[in-house]
């Protein structure tokens, strides 16, 4: 079920759980560890995103424009203006005419593997470039409509009574990981051993069962398909001229 969580909990949380002092004057302030907290939140969100849930996943749409983009091959597909803003691309839909599908993803190598320069068609693929552009391979013919899937920037706790949404007990995640780094902060390696082997407990326990969709069986495990076609995927032959 889900739980909200507040800011506050969350370091008194933590301070308990390695017994420490938050004292404004002390080694471990409210806004040390509030810094920490929220790093160790969008930390969660990008690597569960990762591993295949999509619970943290927001789409976009817009149009492409026609052709390649001067002097590349491909389009430039420009993410920077999307709001909320990215952290991650994960996938982008196409529509042409009645037909909606996923664009497979490549790696940035294959960017000349789409029938050279000028040739414009139906994508069939997409690339990284930076963290907020990705190449459109072939570049579109027309201008359809697109779907882009994206991991947002979470925006940060700031206030004790702000909430970390999720679900009962991913907020260990948090408080472990934000344990880690105070210990290691400290060279306390016997304690951080011991965190260490809850922390990794606390992660397989959220991920067994955020990725578990029915009571006949999970979903699979994600792993990170960036470079490599997704599995069941049905084949597209490239375009021809």
């Amino acid at each position: 079920m889900a739980r909200n969580v507040t800011l506050s909990q969350l370091r008194t949380d933590i301070a308990d759980q390695i017994d420490i002092s938050t004292d404004a004057a002390g080694r471990y302030t409210p806004t040390l560890l509030t810094r920490r907290i929220n790093q160790s939140c969008q930390r969660f969100y990008e690597r569960l995103s990762s591993s295949g849930v999509t619970q943290f996943l927001v789409a976009d749409s817009g149009t492409f424009v026609v052709g390649p983009t001067s002097p590349y091959p491909f389009q430039v597909l420009d993410l920077s203006s999307l709001s909320p803003s990215l952290v991650r691309t994960y996938g982008i839909d196409v529509t042409i005419g009645d037909r909606t599908y996923g664009l497979d993803h490549v790696p940035f190598t294959a960017r000349n593997d789409y029938l050279g320069p000028g040739y414009t068609g139906e994508p069939v693929a997409w690339a990284h470039i930076k963290r907020d552009s990705v190449a459109i391979l072939p570049a579109p013919s027309e201008a359809w409509s697109y779907l882009v899937w994206y991991l947002p920037v979470i925006p940060d706790l700031s206030d004790d009574g702000d909430n970390w949404d999720g679900v009962a007990g991913w907020e260990d995640y948090i408080k472990w990981d934000v344990c880690l780094q105070l210990l290691t902060r400290d060279n306390y390696a016997s304690q951080y051993a011991l965190a260490e082997r809850q922390a990794s407990a606390a992660w397989k326990d959220i991920l067994r069962n955020a990725t578990k969709v029915s009571s006949a069986g999970g979903a699979h495990v994600g792993r990170d398909t960036f470079g490599s076609r997704m599995s069941g995927m049905r084949s597209r032959s490239l375009p021809r001229p």
